[in-house]
């Protein structure tokens, strides 16, 4: 497997930069939510789209507005990608993300970054990457008294079975430091494999083997973490390790 066939890339982004920096102790405390796959949902896929026009044009100024006169941002991967959201109770997005499949354009990260020449997992041939891009979370939380630790989390729970349920073994990760700070709070095993670069902010490529992670989610030591497999299909479930 070479490098044109894994381009690969995870990109995390919140525009929610009070998240704690710890979540261990709080799990008890969250309150979840419906995250899903919207694919098939042409109400939820529009509404995904608006917010990320609001937060990387209007917000954060990453993309030029002027390109999105629909006020929809969407680019050339959102059809080699599944689409997640996290509903309210009421059913609005409030927060939305994607999975990147490998595809023949390749992936958002390889555009911006590189990766050390030492590495090694990222291209062995039991490796299945996917990109996780355009993480995006309402600033309506507020209005709506909700926490953006839950909705965040609950997001990070829909994109962990959308992953499990397509058989992706690896993420590839690129996140800012108040992201990494709550990523690191959860035990997810990231390892840096190239050097740090601007790409919409001052990042560096992270691998995340799922399988380390799977671990933690099973020993059931973050209350966080709890309802990471509810729902999930058995044949979809980690197997601990003995």
């Amino acid at each position: 497997m070479n490098t044109s066939t894994i381009e690969a890339s995870v990109q995390f982004r919140s525009i929610e930069s009070r998240t704690p920096r710890r979540v261990e102790t709080i799990g008890n405390r969250l309150q979840w939510l419906d995250g899903r796959q919207i694919d098939s949902d042409g109400r939820l896929m529009d509404e995904s789209l608006q917010l990320r026009y609001q937060v990387y044009c209007v917000e954060r100024r990453f993309l030029n507005p002027d390109d999105y006169p629909d006020q929809r941002e969407r680019d050339e991967f959102d059809r080699h990608s599944l689409h997640l959201g996290v509903l309210s109770p009421d059913g609005a997005l409030l927060a939305t993300a994607r999975l990147v499949k490998v595809n023949l354009i390749g992936l958002p990260l390889f555009r911006h970054c590189t990766v050390y020449p030492r590495e090694r997992e990222l291209f062995q041939e039991s490796t299945r990457v996917a990109e996780i891009s355009r993480l995006c979370v309402s600033r309506s939380l507020r209005a709506r008294h909700l926490g953006a630790a839950s909705v965040t989390i609950s997001l990070y729970r829909a994109i962990y079975q959308a992953s499990k349920r397509n058989g992706f073994t690896h993420w590839l990760v690129a996140t800012e430091q108040s992201l990494q700070r709550l990523l690191s709070s959860l035990k997810v095993p990231f390892r840096e494999i190239g050097p740090r670069t601007d790409y919409y902010g001052p990042v560096a490529p992270y691998l995340v083997d799922l399988s380390k992670w799977d671990q933690t989610i099973l020993s059931r030591a973050l209350p966080a973490l709890h309802s990471f497999l509810d729902g999930l299909e058995p044949e979809y479930r980690p197997m601990a390790r003995a």
